[in-house]
């Protein structure tokens, strides 16, 4: 994970461009505090650039420094992951590699094609004097762009402040590229996949706001991921939902689910998902330097350092989600180090009626103040997890945060992190991950004060737009059917880039941890995208909210032990840690930000 920065600019203005780098700094260097490099480079007659990268060290033997040159001059700002593929590798880091494969061909997109895991690059191609840039095709890592036309400055950087006007995301739809041969500002695009209406707008919007046209090329991609759809005139024969339809309904929702896993289908869709499940929290949790945030800074000087610390963290809400992620992490993290749980919640303001005396102690205060859903159902799920897990030393984290503590670090940091997003829903989402990523508070039961030293952080991100976990899924296939549901989860699949990953990979990333997605694996949404929507989730009116929903994940998870966690209904992070006002339209834009 780094915190990469790139401004190209004609010579006269190097002055603004350094500006820009400044007004940056701070942000980016938080990303990737084990090291910091800046280089001015000439790249032709007219365009100077000023590349700068801040590591967070996650791969390879010894931190690889960035901005990367090979011999050919041709220069690379990397922040990303090869998880799986033909280029992944345990031994070497990524930006060498990949490094290595661009310099071996003219053809970008030929090496862009085979990378699967999350990303972001700034690649300067000497040979063709061109800039590419971009995000992955589901847009896991963040990277914004201003374009200033008059000044003829380009800017591109992890994250920025709001002092950087007219800054934009740069959407996950392609591959962009600036020709240097040009003496004025240009772009083009490669698209990920075949060009859509969505894709027309968003490229009409970009133009608009960055005042500039963008020149459409050939697609690059041609795998079933690209497509990210399912065929539509969806109507289920009476013979592929008979299962669902004649299963024993009751109270005991464990009744249903244990009878539908007694269908052969069923079960063997559950061990794949198992099983992609399995290989993507695998690597997610093994790839990485073997020390603590406390410990690495030893680690680089001492190679016979040994930690001991947590090393992986999990936001634990104590939903489905969550808690299937803490489950398989188990089988992967070292026996002897303990797996840190990571549950927020948010000062409720007091009663009107209260009468404070009823408190016998401050703890009592404090639990009553911050006893909110989700440190209920995440307790609650904390206990099933010393059950199926119990050789395993979890520390739940109770991270309560003030009504006080929120106003100052939403001013004075948080704000600047999520810009150029300023939704209610923005903020609201924005600061309880900031928070959560902290990882400051108190372990249950025992009330010891602990930061978390974890670097990697595992999030769910993606089942619910997977697997069908919103209450809109349901309100959408009773009157629409299920064309329309397809279509919502396409969608919203292709959306969450602009919606949810890029703001928090700016907002957790400023801890100098690394957020890390295992419901978002390429292998595994190919999987998912392609299966019937029925087969995932099945939000019918016959099914209750709490088990119709991101069915086959409910299945899973109580194939795997949990008895109550399999029956959570789905809650948004937001309501369930009580940082939102549910009064507030979330479309809003925050005068508080």
């Amino acid at each position: 994970m780094c915190g990469i920065f790139c401004s190209i600019h004609h010579p006269e203005q190097n002055s603004e461009s350094i500006k820009q780098w400044n007004i940056c700094k701070d942000a980016v260097n938080a990303r990737g505090p084990d090291h910091l490099t800046e280089k001015q480079l000439t790249l032709s007659r007219d365009w100077e650039g000023y590349f700068a990268a801040a590591i967070l060290w996650m791969q390879g033997p010894k931190i690889t420094p960035q901005p990367s040159l090979d011999e050919n001059e041709n220069l690379l700002l990397w922040n990303g992951d090869v998880f799986s593929g033909c280029l992944a590798k345990d031994d070497v880091c990524d930006t060498s590699i990949i490094l290595t494969e661009l310099q071996l061909t003219m053809d970008i997109m030929s090496v862009l094609r085979k990378i699967e895991g999350p990303y972001c690059l700034v690649y300067y191609q000497k040979s063709s004097n061109t800039l590419y840039f971009g995000r992955d095709i589901i847009g896991r890592h963040s990277l914004l762009l201003k374009v200033d036309s008059k000044a003829n400055i380009l800017t591109l950087t992890s994250v920025a402040n709001k002092k950087m006007k007219g800054i934009v995301e740069v959407p996950a739809i392609g591959i962009f590229a600036m020709n240097l041969n040009m003496p004025q500002i240009n772009l083009a695009c490669y698209p990920w996949r075949e060009p859509d209406l969505r894709f027309t707008d968003i490229i009409e919007m970009l133009e608009t706001n960055l005042n500039v046209d963008i020149d459409i090329k050939e697609t690059i991609m041609d795998t079933s991921l690209s497509s990210l759809t399912t065929d539509l005139h969806l109507h289920p024969d009476s013979k592929d939902v008979e299962y669902l339809e004649n299963a024993p309904f009751s109270k005991d929702f464990n009744e249903i689910l244990c009878h539908l896993l007694k269908n052969q289908e069923v079960d063997e869709r559950v061990e794949r998902l198992t099983k992609l499940l399995h290989e993507s929290v695998k690597i997610r949790v093994k790839k990485k330097p073997n020390y603590c945030k406390n410990c690495v800074t030893n680690a680089l000087n001492d190679t016979s350092f040994i930690c001991t610390h947590s090393k992986i963290g999990i936001l634990f809400s104590g939903g489905l989600d969550s808690a299937i992620l803490a489950a398989i992490a188990d089988k992967y993290v070292p026996e002897d180090e303990s797996i840190d749980l990571i549950n927020v919640a948010f000062e409720r303001p007091a009663s009107k009626n209260q009468n404070t005396s009823w408190a016998n102690s401050a703890k009592e205060n404090v639990t009553q103040k911050y006893d909110v859903p989700d440190r209920k159902t995440g307790r609650q799920t904390y206990s099933e997890l010393l059950r199926i897990c119990p050789s395993r030393k979890w520390n739940f984290i109770q991270c309560n945060i003030s009504q006080a503590e929120l106003q100052v670090y939403r001013a004075s940091r948080i704000c600047d992190l999520l810009h150029p997003l300023r939704t209610i829903l923005d903020e609201s989402l924005g600061c309880a991950m900031w928070f959560a990523s902290r990882a400051k508070g108190v372990l249950y039961p025992i009330d010891d004060a602990y930061e978390s030293p974890c670097r990697i952080l595992l999030l769910g991100m993606g089942a619910d737009e997977l697997f069908g976990g919103y209450m809109r899924h349901r309100t959408i296939l009773r009157h629409k059917g299920w064309d329309a549901l397809v279509q919502e989860l396409n969608i919203e699949l292709a959306r969450i880039s602009e919606r949810n990953l890029g703001r928090d990979d700016r907002i957790i990333s400023d801890h100098g941890k690394q957020s890390r997605l295992p419901y978002l694996d390429e292998n595994l949404v190919k999987y998912v995208q392609h299966i019937k929507p029925w087969e995932r989730c099945y939000p019918t009116e016959k099914m209750p909210s709490g088990l119709g929903d991101k069915l086959l994940l409910r299945l899973l998870a109580y194939k795997i032990g949990f008895q109550y966690t399999a029956n959570f209904p789905k809650r948004a992070f937001q309501f369930g840690s009580r940082i939102a006002d549910s009064k507030e339209n979330a479309n809003d834009i925050s005068n508080r930000l």
